[in-house]
């Protein structure tokens, strides 16, 4: 779709100081929806992950808002002055974070400004239960959510019609994720034996992580499998590097397990993996390493949380069990690892349900689609109005500011 041809114009509002789901989710958004041909601008905080990322990807920025709470007057004054102006014609803008929310909810407000307005939520924490929160939730166009567990919470809470609130998984990169050519190679350059069952848990060391479920899960599958290695990734969080050796030392796997911070070539090592492994609690909202793992078709074993059960096909791409059951999750592993058919077929599965389903022009698709429906009933609501006032939207222009914020 290029310009011109059904593109519209789109600004993404991302304010969170490190890379989680919400900013992972916007600037793969933000790519996917450049690459279809529209106009995009990424609205964030310099210096943070989403500004670099964003910026890896040539994708255009504007780090204009301070996004603190004790600069909110001086954000929204920024933003009235922006969407009268240089970004007058941004039809839809999807803010990723409640602050982001609060701002443009209330600019729009204010000062009268047209944009479409949608939030996305990722967050794994609840919706805050307060008034004046569900009446910001009722102002929006449009909400998006990463599970359908989600999708009845927000429409619970702030009694909305479904067709205002919209299930879309995000996306994985199928040609950066993709199986590994040379398995060998890949476990020769992580220092992997070559002729063992690989099985990795990739997460960042956090406690709602389950990097106990998945060691106590080790020691079972090390009792029966014994040509069996195991791989632990992921930065510190709460958790420490030393915890996770005291766990693996309890299981009896320390010797054979890897440690690892955080990894550049994280598909390469999803390539040297047989089954991999999310052992979370709770969480996964948005389970990249989910979509991560299929992609490289690697069968997955993982908990019924977030939106997990909606990406793992059961019993066809991997399985899913009750979280902080390890003694569940050691039996479907131990399975995997003794039917090597079986683990080839649920790959095979894995990676054609990531091309298929879970792709990141699949992801752009649906959204495409959400934003055109949002657009679309803005216009309607529109034209409704001006034809109740005896109006056209041409003579209704007449009596705006021009871009340059004079008077047409």
């Amino acid at each position: 779709m290029g310009e011109g041809d059904g593109a519209v114009k789109v600004a993404e509002v991302i304010n969170v100081p490190w890379w989680n789901a919400a900013a992972e989710y916007c600037i793969t958004i933000a790519d996917a929806m450049s690459k279809r041909g529209h106009g995009v601008v990424i609205l964030c905080e310099k210096g943070t992950p989403s500004y670099g990322k964003a910026v890896e990807l040539n994708l255009q920025t504007n780090t204009m808002l301070d996004f603190r709470p004790t600069h909110l007057f001086s954000d929204l004054l920024s933003i009235r002055h922006a969407f009268r102006t240089m970004y007058s014609d941004v039809q839809l803008v999807n803010v990723h974070t409640s602050h982001a929310q609060t701002l443009f909810a209330s600019a729009r407000a204010l000062f009268g400004l047209r944009y479409g307005l949608v939030r996305t939520r990722v967050d794994s924490r609840g919706i805050k239960r307060y008034p004046f929160n569900r009446l910001s939730y009722r102002s929006m166009d449009g909400i998006i959510v990463a599970n359908r567990a989600d999708q009845r919470e927000v429409g619970s809470f702030a009694g909305l019609p479904d067709n205002l609130i919209r299930t879309i998984h995000a996306g994985v990169d199928t040609a950066r994720f993709r199986q590994a050519s040379d398995r060998p190679g890949k476990r020769q350059g992580f220092n992997i034996p070559r002729d063992v069952h690989v099985i990795g848990n990739i997460a960042r060391r956090s406690p709602v992580k389950g990097h106990d479920v998945f060691f106590k899960s080790a020691q079972l599958i090390h009792n029966d499998v014994k040509d069996v290695f195991f791989v632990a990734a992921g930065v510190d969080d709460t958790v420490l590097l030393e915890d996770l050796r005291n766990m693996a030392e309890q299981a009896g796997v320390l010797e054979k397990t890897l440690f690892l911070d955080y990894v550049d070539d994280i598909e390469g090592l999803i390539g040297c993996l047989d089954v991999g492994i999310v052992s979370s609690i709770g969480s996964e909202n948005h389970s990249r390493i989910t979509l991560e793992y299929m992609a490289c078709g690697v069968p997955v074993v993982g908990p019924d949380v977030g939106d997990i059960p909606e990406l793992i096909d059961d019993r066809k791409t991997g399985f899913i069990v009750k979280p902080g059951d390890f003694v569940a999750m050691a039996d479907a592993v131990i399975r995997l690892l003794k039917d090597r058919e079986l683990r080839e077929v649920f790959g095979y599965n894995a990676r054609k349900l990531a091309e298929q389903r879970f792709s990141t022009s699949s992801f752009a698709e649906a959204t495409e689609v959400f934003y055109m429906e949002v657009i679309g009933r803005k216009r309607y609501a529109r034209r409704t109005s001006l034809e109740s006032e005896g109006l056209s939207d041409n003579a209704e222009k007449g009596n705006e500011e021009d871009g340059a914020g004079r008077k047409a």
